[in-house]
This record gives structure tokens, C-alpha cells and sequence, in this order.
């Protein structure tokens, strides 16, 4: 059985802070998820976890820390592995060109990180709301948009679970 405890939007809230049922912030118990959830704890679920299937829309994931959903996420763990391309902020897909993403962000600032993993040529393509505390972040480890993350600034870049 599913637990979910929405809190209400505020009026100015962020469009891209709802996936389905959920929204960024929203309190989530996991304990009673059942086998269509695939849940991966890095060893305490409590403090984080990353979950996709379930009633997520096919090829999207989710982050909750400390039981709140942090983030969504799309490439990740095969969460986009959908025959039809999830819905990302600002019409960003999986496999478009980081020229083509770039142009997809709203106005500056833009941050561009070298990747953890893949450089060079590897980047992070990262934009933050500060006024919300939202971002969104592609990878992008050669020339093509691999993962996108979206959610509270400082969930979208956690790289390894919730480190």
C-alpha cells in the first residue's frame, strides 16, 4: 500500500515539481511498496532512496531523502528504458546532443561542471530557480544527454545515491 502526504502547492510552486502522484517535498512512506517498486537504499533507507516503477510514469525515477521526494530522474538504474520518452523539464530527451540541450534552458545562468566519471569529454549541464530551490541537470559523457535530474538544487547533484 502505497503512503503519500501531500503537502499543498504554493501558489508560486514550480511546474516541473510534479510526476503522477508526486511532488517535490511530498512525505512518502515506502514500507509497504510492493514488488512493482524497485527500491535501491545504498544500506539506509530511512536517509535515502531512489525508486522507480511502481505508479511512476514509465521511464522516470525518484529520489527521497529523509522520506521527502527530492528529486525525479530519467536514465538512471534503466528508468528510461521506455519506448516513449518521459516527460523532462523544458522538453530536455535522453539523447539529444548537449548543443540542442543547451538551447532548450530557460535564461542564464547555466553551470557547466566537468563529469565525475567520464572526463574529458564528459560534462554536467546544470541550471538552479534559487528563488525555489529547484534545478535541473543533464549528463552528458560524450556528445548525447544520457540522464536528466530535476528537483531540489542540491538533490540534482548527487551522483552516487545521496553522496
Amino acid at each position: 500500500m502505497l503512503s503519500l502526504t501531500a503537502m499543498p502547492a504554493p501558489a508560486d510552486a514550480w511546474p516541473h515539481d510534479r510526476v503522477g502522484e508526486f511532488r517535490i517535498g511530498d512525505v512518502v512512506d515506502i514500507t509497504g511498496f510492493g514488488p512493482e517498486w524497485d527500491v535501491s537504499d545504498g544500506g539506509n533507507r530511512a536517509e535515502c532512496a531512489r525508486l522507480h516503477g511502481g505508479t511512476l510514469p514509465a521511464g522516470v525515477g525518484m529520489m527521497l531523502i529523509d522520506g521527502r521526494v527530492a528529486r525525479f530522474e530519467v536514465g538512471l538504474d534503466g528508468n528510461a528504458e521506455s519506448e516513449t520518452q518521459p516527460d523532462a523539464p523544458f522538453g530536455l530527451r535522453v539523447g539529444m546532443s548537449l548543443r540542442y540541450a543547451a538551447r532548450l534552458f530557460p535564461n542564464e545562468p547555466l553551470d557547466l561542471d566537468f563529469h565525475k566519471y567520464a572526463w574529458p569529454p564528459g560534462v554536467y549541464l546544470s541550471w538552479l530557480d534559487e528563488k525555489r530551490n529547484r534545478g535541473v541537470r543533464v549528463e552528458v559523457p560524450d556528445d548525447t544527454v544520457t540522464v536528466i535530474l530535476w528537483g531540489l538544487a542540491d538533490a540534482i547533484t548527487l551522483s552516487e545515491g545521496c553522496v
